[in-house]
């Protein structure tokens, strides 16, 4: 008697997507590089402090030198590790969950980082001059690294695939 190489399909597995690298490559760019604008919107919006002392024509320059360098730190001792490390992961799993491209401690991560955005958004920050600088300075350093860890997967995805054939 032949025995069967094939697994069985548990019912939630039915309903869970399941794609090759490429598309789950894409689907990591996308969401980095959407954080990165949106948190480059918000930063350049927290520049806009009221009152004349905080013009943002005096601010928007120095704010965005500070930002640049520590999102570069950022980046270039983080984030492109980490992106490298998570392309490495995608390709090695191949065809699977479409969303399990980052793992389940990324995604607790991420939500961890979501709702301080928004705990500091409604903090006492945003009502004063010195923190919503201090607040633009860290969305714009965020989306800095974001957009240069945000490359190696765009690089991953679009890179041309060989057949293992």
């Amino acid at each position: 008697m032949a025995m069967s190489t094939t697994r069985s399909i548990s019912r939630w597995e039915r309903f869970v997507p399941r794609t090759g690298p490429r598309p789950q490559l894409i689907a990591a760019a996308t969401i980095w590089l959407a954080a990165a604008l949106m948190l480059l919107v918000r930063g350049v919006l927290f520049v806009e402090v009221p009152g004349p002392q905080f013009h943002p024509n005096y601010w928007l320059v120095p704010i965005a030198i500070i930002a640049g360098a520590v999102g570069v730190l950022k980046a270039r001792l983080i984030l492109i590790d980490y992106a490298h490390t998570s392309v490495e992961r995608i390709q090695n799993r191949g065809h699977s969950a479409f969303f399990g491209f980052l793992a389940p401690k990324s995604w607790l991560f991420i939500t961890i980082m979501m709702g301080g955005g928004i705990l500091l958004r409604h903090s006492f920050l945003a009502d004063v001059g010195w923190g919503r600088a201090l607040l633009a300075v860290l969305y714009l350093a965020v989306a800095t690294a974001l957009l240069m860890a945000a490359r190696i997967f765009w690089q991953a995805a679009l890179q041309p695939q060989i057949d293992a054939g």
